[in-house]
């Protein structure tokens, strides 16, 4: 480091200890100081970081500099021997420096770059014990060497983003010194709840003349809300036309169903800090996308269950973040899709219903934390009726009919995650360890497929086991 001692600055201390006044000295960044000796090779490189100058050397007087590139550096003559080499935007020129009969003295390759040596400073503040290199090539920073967590990683390569134009100027090759592992454990719990009712009177009649019918009137429910009728009992009065005479047909149809669904799923995955981790139940259904070149229909798979899928990222102080995306799909006819084919067969596609979070918390080890809650109530109820029928008193009813839906579905989704290590292997249980396949004489007479089994005894002395415990299959 080097202080300001011209005789200005020395003429003003006085000036200030006259008056009292309290001068501060501000140290000035050394200056890169390129030598070229006699005899030297005439081409060098120099690494200059932006906004940063340095001073070139040469043996002889130079009379003309010539720059390839003025918008990436800039040359300042201080004396015949000494030259001023400033860096004002990332990346590379040529500087080319002549004496007085023309001769080139030095050809100087310069390569500008972000101001690592700031960044350096600053990675040493928020990040004191990690031991990371910032190095500036061509425009870009390439960060190197250790950290302690992914989080630390993270944070270094945001502060190194802000040296460059663009974020994918950053190239992180820096190591975790120690990776955390993280066990992800959600709880899906799903319940819905339908309710179907309907009730209509399907009414026909005709006048008879002996031949064909001379009037003839029917009136029967569409059920649009259930897309027909879905069931249940019917009566039916049927009075027959005799000749001559008039006929009558009436048909009461009730239906009700109520119906629950419960969906439970518990996954637990383990990722490293900072790498994705995805987990399904279910399956794939087929769904064509298109035609080959040979005229073959091309099928695609598309999931459906409870997938998830998650990011932990271990912080500071024992917290845990975590980008979650969790999904619950059935197949369903509704929005499903009807191809019809050559052979006058038709390929049903069915819908999906999707019930889909996606989220980024932050919780601390071994807490919980509820990221999605929904609860939908969807309600339909259609009347069909006969026109000018339906206002008379009582009778009105028998020319009416009613269709009616009721569902609710109420999703919550759990996430607690976990800092967990390996163990040994001697410490897991599966669930077919102990596990018995029933004799003959048990499979014959009394119906049974295994054996009740307790765990391994080898289990530490401190547990108490009571009754058949274990994984048993009725």
């Amino acid at each position: 480091m080097t202080v300001n001692t011209s005789p200005l600055s020395r003429l003003l201390a006085a000036a200030a200890l006259i008056l009292g006044i309290a001068v501060v000295s501000y140290p000035v960044q050394a200056q890169q100081v390129v030598r070229v000796g006699v005899g030297s090779d005439a081409s060098q490189s120099l690494s200059l970081p932006r906004g940063e100058s340095a001073v070139i050397e040469l043996p002889v007087d130079v009379r003309d500099v010539m720059v390839s590139n003025p918008a990436v550096a800039d040359a300042v003559l201080q004396s015949q021997r000494r030259i001023v080499l400033m860096g004002l935007a990332p990346g590379a020129t040529d500087a080319l420096f002549f004496d007085a009969s023309g001769r080139q003295i030095l050809s100087l390759n310069v390569r500008v770059g972000a101001p690592v040596g700031v960044l350096q400073d600053t990675i040493r503040r928020i990040a004191p014990n990690a031991n990371v290199s910032a190095e500036a090539v061509n425009g870009a920073i390439i960060l190197t060497g250790s950290v302690e967590s992914a989080g630390e990683s993270e944070r270094i390569e945001r502060v190194a983003a802000t040296f460059v134009e663009r974020p994918e100027q950053v190239l992180n090759m820096m190591s975790i010194a120690g990776s955390d592992q993280v066990m992800v454990h959600v709880r899906i719990v799903e319940m819905q709840r339908n309710l179907i009712e309907q009730l209509g009177v399907s009414l026909s009649g005709s006048v008879n003349n002996g031949a064909d019918p001379n009037w003839v009137m029917a009136s029967t429910p569409g059920f649009g809300v259930n897309a027909g009728q879905a069931g249940g009992g019917a009566f039916t009065f049927n009075s027959p036309a005799a000749a001559g005479g008039a006929g009558f047909s009436a048909t009461l149809r009730a239906f009700e169903r109520v119906g629950v669904v419960r969906t439970l799923s518990e996954p637990h995955v383990t990722s490293v800090s900072g790498e994705e981790a995805s987990f399904l139940a279910g399956g794939e259904f087929p769904v064509p996308s298109g035609v080959d070149n040979n005229g073959r229909v091309v099928i695609d798979y598309r999931p459906y269950g409870v997938g998830l899928t998650v990011t932990p990222v271990v912080l500071s102080g024992g917290r845990i973040s975590l980008r979650i995306s969790a999904e619950v799909s059935d197949l369903s006819n509704n929005g499903s899709f009807s191809l019809g084919a050559g052979d006058g067969t038709s390929l049903v596609i069915p819908g999906l219903t999707v019930r889909r979070v996606t989220n980024t918390v932050e919780i601390p080890s071994g807490q919980s934390l509820m990221i999605g809650g929904l609860m939908q109530s969807v309600t339909r109820e259609s009347i069909d009726a006969l026109p000018g029928m339906t206002e008379l008193p009582v009778l009105g009813a028998l020319f009416r009919s009613r269709d009616y839906l009721q569902g609710e579905t109420e999703l919550v989704i759990i996430v607690t995650p976990y800092l967990v290590n390996p163990t040994d292997p001697g410490r897991m249980q599966t669930p077919a360890d102990g596990f018995q396949v029933a004799s003959d004489a048990d499979a014959i007479l009394m119906g049974r497929l295994n054996r009740a089994y307790r765990p391994d005894q080898a289990a530490p002395a401190a547990s108490q086991w009571q009754g058949p415990v274990g994984y048993v299959i009725e």
